[in-house]
């Protein structure tokens, strides 16, 4: 059979389990925060093709007010992965960089976005739309594969390409599907936590991701940093 132009190396088991872990937990905090945060009346904040189209009818009908605040949301957005860019330096997915650092970060812009929606509901969409744009630019890519962990058009299009290929007689490494899987049941799962969280607790449900999140860039922290004096 012909081999398809995106194949690679196989990674061993212990990557592959860490990046679907770690890609798990991403796509599933994701998925959970953005249901809370449209349960709590603000647009979506974890992918921007609905805000800007929003923005350019806000444009269109010339409503200027609304349109500086769904701009002001995809800016947010934009920063948060901007700071990605500064922590990491590379959006290429690689264990060692400093992936701690960042869910650190994420934690915190979360934290006070959960503060800040007590006293207004736009403030607090605008940090949790930095948190996801941080967090989307932390790993846009995995050994030739596009990853995203905010949103999910990208990887049913995947999926749907990736399975294309394999039915034209193209060879598909298996645990590529199951990287895109996993991606889209984690965000959809996500989503139905946070949603049941909301319905019990309030806006008060953001601070189970929240905490999660530095618990894992605190262990990843230390662990990294014990590597590295290691390899010294």
């Amino acid at each position: 059979m012909p081999e398809s132009p995106t194949a690679s190396a196989k990674p061993s088991k212990r990557e592959l389990a860490v990046v679907l872990a770690g890609g798990f937990m991403l796509a599933a905090v994701a998925g959970y925060i953005n249901t809370v945060v449209i349960a709590l009346g603000a647009p979506a904040v974890t992918h921007l093709t609905g805000t800007i189209s929003r923005l350019s009818s806000d444009l269109g009908r010339s409503d200027f007010v609304d349109a500086r605040s769904v701009a002001s949301l995809a800016l947010a957005f934009v920063i948060g992965a901007a700071l990605s860019g500064v922590i990491l330096g590379s959006a290429r997915l690689h264990l060692g960089r400093r992936y701690g650092v960042a869910l650190l970060f994420e934690s915190v812009l979360l934290a006070a976005a959960t503060i800040a929606i007590t006293e207004s509901l736009f403030a607090g969409a605008l940090l949790a739309a930095a948190a996801a744009g941080l967090q989307n630019a932390m790993a846009s890519s995995y050994r030739s594969l596009i990853l995203r962990t905010t949103h999910v058009t990208g990887t049913l299009t995947d999926l749907g390409f990736l399975a294309g290929q394999r039915l034209s007689g193209h060879r598909i490494e298996s645990w590529r599907f199951a990287m895109l899987g996993l991606l889209l049941a984690s965000f959809v799962g996500g989503g139905v936590l946070g949603y049941l969280a909301f319905a019990r607790h309030g806006h008060t449900a953001m601070w189970i991701p929240t905490s999660l999140l530095a618990i894992v860039g605190s262990v990843y922290f230390v662990l990294n940093a014990l590597h590295r004096r290691a390899s010294a």
